[in-house]
């Protein structure tokens, strides 16, 4: 197995950066996800590591060493393609052997691995049947089991799950996260799916325009985003300017709170230091809660738009200072569900804003 090092590259096309001076440092045997939206630079970037592209600058190491000027074919890779690319004339099993052939393995040693990759991924059972004869998760599988009966030391997978239905993706994902792990193969997986990446990532890196946003573990960019881009492209989220008010850098001993503004309505803070400098902080929808009369902190009040019971859940729409935003309360704890044009108040608790700009 092998960490893999991305140092300083760039990748143009024409006029158009679209990796633009990105180093990143992924761990021997670690499941990496590059994330971001069309366009962002993460296939590049995956293909760069493959050897299908060449940057413009910069440096690729694996274990320690460049294979900048090493093809695809010696970078002991295995790759998974969004499409799965398998031979429709051949069977699962000449699939699979398909690499191993092409390496002048033995037969006896082919059919070996071949059988237990197969059996890894529960298509032991399927070795004589053809692409035409699979469901699309047993065909992703196939593709799995063909990258990783090489034995490669870096596995690469290019959007696998996209072309699956919803119920299917959940499910899949699950197996392709312990079928890595059983393996302990450094991984780098590209996807748009916010909780696709949070599902299967150690880490995951976020890029947008061809630049690095953030990297981090799932936790630490759901909850800790590092700007404005991470938050709103890692879930649903309200971003709010706060700011103190005349007497904002004398915090009240007493209750720790001080008085101050969201975007411009006066409020009485109490989030630590965000209610003491100007600065933009991010809400979750499930971190605003429904006030009651005892609430007076991070206290706020707002129209309801649209409301939807979905049992678990209420999801209402709200608008309040100044936004649009999206509130998921939990069904028990009302049973008052709120209709279009109500005031509703509402509130957050003083540790569950997360600060994304100054």
């Amino acid at each position: 197995m092998a960490s893999i090092v991305l140092d300083d590259m760039v990748k143009c096309f024409g006029d158009l950066t679209v990796v633009d001076r990105i180093s990143l440092t992924i761990e021997d045997g670690e499941f990496f996800t590059l994330l971001g939206p069309s366009g962002c630079g993460k296939t590049t970037l995956l293909r760069i590591l493959a050897g299908f592209a060449v940057p413009d600058s910069g440096d690729v190491r694996f274990g320690g060493k460049s294979i900048i000027s090493t093809p695809p074919h010696r970078r002991e890779i295995g790759m998974v393609f969004q499409n799965y690319a398998l031979f429709p004339h051949m069977t699962v099993a000449d699939n699979v052997a398909y690499g191993l052939k092409a390496r002048n393995t033995p037969n006896s040693e082919i059919r070996d691995r071949v059988a237990s990759v197969l059996a890894s991924v529960l298509l032991d059972d399927y070795a004589d049947r053809y692409p035409r004869q699979l469901s699309g998760g047993q065909q992703q599988r196939v593709a799995l089991a063909r990258a990783l009966v090489i034995r490669p030391h870096v596995l690469l997978m290019d959007e696998p799950l996209s072309n699956l239905d919803a119920k299917l993706r959940v499910s899949m994902r699950e197996e392709i996260r312990n079928i890595q792990k059983t393996f302990g193969i450094t991984t780098v997986y590209v996807t748009h799916d916010q909780e696709e990446a949070m599902a299967v990532s150690d880490r995951i890196a976020i890029l947008s325009g061809g630049k690095l946003q953030q990297v981090g573990s799932p936790w630490e960019v759901y909850f800790h985003p590092a700007n404005a881009f991470a938050a709103e492209f890692m879930g649903s989220c309200t971003l709010l300017r706060v700011e103190p008010g005349a007497d904002g850098d004398t915090e009240d001993q007493r209750g720790g709170t001080v008085t101050g503004f969201i975007e411009q309505t006066p409020v009485t803070l109490r989030i630590g230091r965000a209610a003491r400098a100007p600065c933009t902080i991010m809400l979750r929808p499930d971190w605003i809660k429904v006030a009651g009369p005892e609430i007076t902190e991070n206290r706020f009040s707002g129209i309801v738009r649209e409301s939807a019971f979905l049992g678990a859940a209420i999801l209402y729409q709200v608008e309040a200072l100044g936004k649009t935003m999206r509130v998921d309360v939990p069904a028990p704890q009302t049973n008052i569900l709120k209709q279009p044009g109500d005031v509703i108040d509402l509130y957050f608790e003083a540790d569950r804003p997360a600060v994304v700009a100054p």
